[in-house]
């Protein structure tokens, strides 16, 4: 539905559903059914004779113009694409993505833009609602430097550096993202006190007082994971701050339902990657040189890990 911009088409008001139809070039029976499979999820709201339908306030945040947007979120190519395929990942546990396409998840968002550009307006939705709560949280510094790591557009960097007016911030990502992140940086004001460069994770970044990795390392096995923890090490010194934003799986009981099916998700997409509990990230935080210090507790599905540098053998 949000791929072919059906809600989009239902933001003003009830719709006809043969217009609507119509306009989509869907066909008019099925879309009907599938839109009374969405009335039984509270997204839209169906005529009990069936001719026309709206969206709920629910439903409006699959719009694409709605300040809360989860359009990209759904429309993104994922599970929905190579899920036919788990049935060869419970058996070797490879990526389902490799199964079913024959190449990684970042290879064939590599080879196809138009989707790797709605999974980057994803991730930016993703850091709307989990980790951009989390900043007013922290203390940032006063008129230090922030470096986001693989950190997309901007999103969270431009938040933080509107919490902390002084301080300046330097955007590591692809080269393919970093155009669209000037132009967002740019729309937020911030850009004049922030760099954008080219980076790879497993590569140390520019120095910076606080380091950033938000909703990344779980997209990655444990070997990489303590690979990127320590390029970022080399990349600071001493004093540097390290702030992971992640969810972090209970250690001690059975991980929620959402808990559960985001790990299934970095189990079907990516090689050997997970969420982890707090036990797990430690252990891969000393490999990487670094010693977990606290962890503050963000909205449902977030937390901010935060560490500081190893003392030196």
């Amino acid at each position: 539905m949000t791929r072919l911009s059906i809600p989009d088409r239902m933001a003003d008001g009830r719709r006809d559903i043969a217009d609507l139809a119509e306009e989509t070039g869907t066909d008019e029976e099925a879309l009907r059914r599938v839109l009374v499979l969405l009335a039984g999820s509270g997204i839209v709201d169906v005529d009990a004779d069936r001719v026309g339908a709206a969206l709920t306030e629910q439903g409006k945040v699959l719009c694409r113009r709605h300040p809360m947007s989860l359009w990209a979120t759904f429309a993104t190519f994922g599970i929905p694409d190579v899920g036919n395929a788990l049935t060869e990942t419970l058996k070797d546990g490879a990526p389902a993505t490799q199964h079913a396409l024959g190449i990684d998840f970042w290879e064939h968002l590599a080879k196809h833009p138009d989707q790797q550009l709605v999974f980057g307006e994803a991730m930016a939705e993703q850091a709307r609602l989990l980790t951009l709560p989390c900043v007013p949280l922290l203390d940032w510094p006063a008129d230090g430097t922030v470096a986001d790591i693989a950190g997309g557009i901007g999103v969270l960097l431009a938040d933080i550096l509107d919490e902390a007016p002084d301080a300046r911030g330097i955007l590591v990502d692809q080269p393919e993202v970093l155009g669209r992140a000037r132009a967002y940086l740019s729309e937020q004001g911030v850009d004049d006190r922030c760099t954008v460069r080219t980076g790879d994770l497993f590569v140390p970044p520019p120095r910076a007082d606080v380091y950033v990795l938000s909703r990344v390392l779980h997209d990655w096995d444990d070997d990489s994971v303590a690979a990127i923890l320590d390029a970022v090490r080399r990349g600071g010194d001493d004093t540097a701050v390290l702030r992971i934003f992640e969810d972090v799986l209970p250690d001690d009981a059975v991980p929620s339902a959402l808990q559960g099916w985001a790990d299934v998700a970095m189990l079907a997409l990516y090689h050997r990657a997970k969420e982890r509990t707090l036990p797990e990230f430690r252990r891969l935080l000393e490999r990487g040189g670094w010693r977990l210090e606290r962890v503050v507790q963000g909205p449902p599905g977030m937390c901010v890990i935060e560490a500081r540098p190893l003392a030196a053998p």
